[in-house]
């Protein structure tokens, strides 16, 4: 009866996205087993043991035969392109503001509210650490799941499961890079795992090493595009070099000096190209280190116990590149500046083009140690008892940054004088001692001295600490001998601990408030966590005309966070019915709770370069735009034709400890379908409804924006989060905007704002057949979204991005919400080799606030291809070749992206050949 034809669709999916004979092995032996010789096991999404792989949750699960046979060097890529990813990711793809942390945006919803677990437990969520050569599966449940993992299992929760049972070894070798000859990757992983009689070993390590590539080197990103009369040209920065500035009371017009020392207009090819300087893609090293193993103490006429531990350790490397710092304040040039011949003092935005890139290096130490008890009592029941510990440091190294009082002083002739007494001018008069004029020119290219950088130009050091504890109670068993007419009562009950800190350690230069564009001061926060939950399964119908199967499950939690005045409780009801054996049908509601998390809550202020679309632009000749629009944008001092020059504001980054927690509602109903008569055939297809009040979040730049130009006077409270140039220490046209016109001192610290809601249709099929005397295996997996809808905040506009790119609200950044995303995967395999060859589709999506008479605001169809191929050539050695993105597809041209590119949606490598070459033993 449980090992119907249901069961084999679920085991089936497995086996065809695997290829793999262990699963089918263990299938095999399910099914001859009876059902009570059969393991049972614990699905991800439940604290039940089963003998079931398929339930009333929506899982997928991928082997790592199926992530190999991707194609892709790491868990990032492989993740980044599951079709229940939407919205932008946030990994190595993104330079300015990115980190090396890699994270998963399940449904468009954020990062922040998908749960990452390995082997069933919280750790920090960065799946860059994560050691992929000890991995044996990955379960994506795409359903909340806060009743049994607690907070932020909203969105889903992707479960990172290793070996257990291994015996053997095995070393695998790749290499991997781009047609244009760069990105170059080469990997080195070891697995080896021994069982005894009590107990196993395993023992994984691996290290990885990928080259960056640049900017310069892709034509759709050697410069940063802009818009002219209806053309698309190279633009750049207007912080050029040689220095560009404004007049004192002209601050519409933008000048540079010519070759006699003389002001002329400013033309777009005077902009710097900080594109050429720029990473696309994040160089990274690992090292990582996994061991885990259980041994069997005691077995007694009480029960079982059996002791398990779990280590991993990681260590990783990555930088980040931007283009040389500048005067993005405005420096005050005065009058008695002798390269100053404008008869009165000018703002000078001016790109230190001499001291190099601005550079962080990110060294990331991640270690994980986790230790418990299990067994099994007389009666079936199961227990477990464990304790985890996960330690995370960030240190950056910050190059190239700039001290902004310093600079200051090197242009002014009165305050850079050996004959005052301060000790900072006598140190700026012995920096430009030997200069033409006794004094810094930054009206031309290459002026600045070493002995000038070696005075305003800070290395610095930051550092992040995080930890945390979790202490895990469970048990697991059945009604016993008390059964209901179906069958016995399952149930799970259970007691979590947690205690999460933070600190963020900030250079002493940053801590005064020296150093341009970082905040000062450091934070420290820290909070804990005290959770119950019980679980049942209640077997309501069996074996009876419609109903060969009628299960409800009802579950419930209980959290309590000390910052939080209230406990929550969380309940979630599903049903599983089986009219038959070829058939399930299944329904799920449940409540989501998430608590802030420690980054949301405690976050030093950062400074972020964020592009955005302003309102403003051109609004002399946008008839959409009201009356008072019009009168703020020229109050500010903006022209009717402005244009914004420059798509990137100076904004801050940062927590607020007075967040309060998210609360959702998810819904799903589905049906799981293997007919008799179509042999090899399975589908899975399941409708998703989730919302999401009282969201953690920011607001968007264009959102700030909108809103308080759209108030009579500025008088939105919304204005009070521009806090302008004077904030952020550069120079304005207004108290809320630069030089250039752009907003700035802009804060998107996290807020408690609307609501999110996303509805859509997750569906798998899979078929396989004997052809031309090997197997045929098709697997078609994607999403189609119906709804994608927010609220940022009450008394503004609802939003729907389905089938729109824009903003993303939930990940930060730019992202795509395709009313389609799918991956077709067509393999082959006969006797000793196979192929495989893997589409991945997004739809075509429009500009979801597209600026008047842009050139670009929509993204046709996206379809990536990639190809693969294996051969044993021996018994211990198997080759692998494949080429990833086989037409070289190259990101398509938007007018309002990160220069022109939706960087967090589409591939940004191009062309990829890889070879691999495994033994094992």
């Amino acid at each position: 009866m449980l090992n119907n034809k249901v069961s084999k669709a679920v085991r089936l999916g497995l086996a065809f996205g695997a290829a793999s004979t262990a699963v089918f092995s263990a299938t095999a032996a399910a099914e001859e087993a009876s059902v009570e010789s059969v393991e049972r096991i614990q699905v991800t999404g439940s604290r039940i043991k089963r003998t079931d792989l398929e339930t009333a949750m929506p899982v997928s699960s991928f082997s790592m035969e199926d992530i190999k046979a991707s194609g892709v060097p790491t868990l990032e890529q492989f993740v980044q392109q599951l079709p229940v990813i939407s919205g932008g990711s946030y990994g190595s793809n993104v330079n300015n503001g990115g980190n090396g942390t890699v994270s998963m945006n399940l449904r468009g919803l954020g990062s922040d509210r998908t749960l990452v677990l390995l082997n069933g437990r919280r750790f920090s969520g960065d799946i860059s650490t994560i050691p992929m050569a000890a991995i044996a599966r990955v379960d994506v449940l795409r359903d909340g799941a806060s009743t049994i993992y607690g907070s932020d299992a909203i969105a889903g929760v992707v479960n990172f499961i290793t070996a257990k049972n291994y015996t053997g070894t095995e070393l695998e070798f790749r290499y991997q890079e781009t047609s244009e000859g760069d990105g170059e990757s080469d990997s080195i992983s070891f697995v080896t795992g021994i069982e005894g009689d009590k107990g196993s070993l395993i023992i994984s390590a691996g290290y990885d090493k990928r080259e960056a590539i640049y900017g310069k080197d892709r034509d759709f990103s050697s410069c940063p595009r802009q818009e002219e009369d209806g053309k698309i040209v190279c633009g750049g920065s207007t912080t050029s070099s040689p220095g560009t500035f404004k007049l004192k009371g002209n601050t519409t017009d933008r000048f540079v000096m010519d070759e006699n020392g003389n002001a002329r207009p400013f033309v777009t090819s005077d902009s710097y190209n900080y594109s050429s300087t720029s990473i696309l893609y994040q160089p990274r090293e690992t090292y990582n280190l996994f061991a885990a193993g259980r041994y069997e103490l005691a077995e007694t006429d009480f029960s079982s116990i059996e002791f398990f531990s779990e280590s991993m350790f990681t260590h990783r490397s990555n930088t980040t590149n931007l283009a040389p710092v500048g005067t993005f304040w405005g420096m005050t040039v005065p009058e008695s500046h002798p390269n100053n011949n404008t008869g009165d003092e000018v703002y000078v935005n001016r790109r230190l083009t001499e001291s190099g890139n601005r550079r962080t290096d990110f060294d990331v130490y991640e270690y994980l140690i986790t230790t418990g008890f299990e067994g099994e009592f007389s009666n079936g029941w199961y227990w477990d008892f464990s304790y985890g510990f996960n330690h995370r440091r960030v240190n950056e190294f910050i190059d190239g940054r700039v001290h902004q009082e310093r600079m200051n002083m090197l242009v002014n002739p009165a305050l850079c004088n050996a004959d005052n007494s301060s000790d900072d001018s006598k140190a700026c008069a012995a920096a430009v001692a030997g200069t033409p004029d006794g004094i810094w020119n930054p009206f031309v290219d290459g002026s600045l001295t070493q002995d000038m950088l070696d005075w305003v130009i800070v290395p610095l050091t930051d550092t992040k600490i995080s930890e945390d504890t979790q202490l895990q109670i469970n048990i697991t068993g059945d009604s016993g001998d008390f059964e209901l007419p179906a069958g016995v009562i399952s149930w799970a009950a259970g007691y979590e601990h947690l205690t999460t800190s933070y600190e963020a350690i900030v250079d002493g230069a940053s801590g005064l408030g020296a150093i341009y564009g970082t905040a000062p001061g450091g934070s420290v926060g820290k909070y804990n966590t005290k959770a119950y939950y019980v679980e049942a399964n209640i077997p309501l119908l069996a074996d009876v005309a419609f109903a060969e199967r009628l299960d409800l499950t009802v579950a419930a939690r209980r959290t309590k966070v000390n910052l939080i005045e209230d406990a929550e409780t969380t309940k979630k009801i599903a049903l599983e019915w089986r009219p038959n054996s070829e058939l399930m049908v299944r329904a799920n509601y449940s409540e989501g709770f998430r608590t802030p998390s420690i980054t949301d809550l405690f976050r030093p202020f950062t400074q972020s370069a964020d592009s955005y679309s302003d309102p403003c632009k051109n609004y002399g000749s946008n008839n959409d735009l009201s009356a008072t629009f019009k009168a703020n944008c020229a109050a500010d001092g903006l022209p009717g034709n402005w244009g914004q020059p420059n798509s990137q504001s100076g904004s801050w980054w940062g927590g607020n400890p007075d967040l309060g927690p998210e609360t959702s509602e998810s819904k799903t109903f589905g049906f799981v379908w293997s007919p008799d008569f179509i042999e090899g055939f399975s589908a899975t297809v399941d409708y998703y409804d989730i919302e999401i009040s009282n969201v953690i979040s920011s607001l968007t730049l264009e959102t700030i924006a909108q809103t308080c130009y759209e108030s009579e006077n500025f008088s939105s409270p919304v204005c009070n989060l521009i806090k302008g140039p004077e904030a952020y220490g550069t120079k304005g046209i207004s108290p809320r905007r630069n030089l250039d016109g752009n907003l700035v001192g802009v804060d998107l610290s996290t807020q408690n704002l609307g609501f999110f809601n996303s509805k859509g249709i997750d569906f798998d099929f899979n078929y396989a057949m004997e052809a031309l005397g090997g197997n045929l295996r098709f697997k078609l997996a994607g999403t189609h979204l119906l709804e994608q809808t927010s609220l940022e905040a009450e008394g503004l506009e609802v939003k729907d991005l389905d089938g729109y790119y824009g903003a993303d609200i939930a990940n930060g950044g730019r992202g795509a919400f395709n009313d389609w995303r799918a991956n077709l995967r067509v393999s082959y395999d006969r006797d000793n080799w196979g192929l495989a060859h893997t589409m991945q589709y997004q739809s075509a999506v429009d500009d979801v606030a597209p600026a008047k008479n842009q050139l670009s605001s929509s993204v046709g169809s996206v379809i990536y291809n990639d190809l693969s191929g294996y051969y044993h050539a021996t018994d211990t050695l198997t080759l692998s070749l494949g080429v990833n993105n086989l037409f070289d597809k190259q990101p398509p041209y938007v007018s309002q992206g990160d220069n022109g590119l939706l960087i967090r949606v589409h591939r940004l490598t191009g062309r990829e050949y890889y070879a691999k070459a495994t033994f094992k033993f």
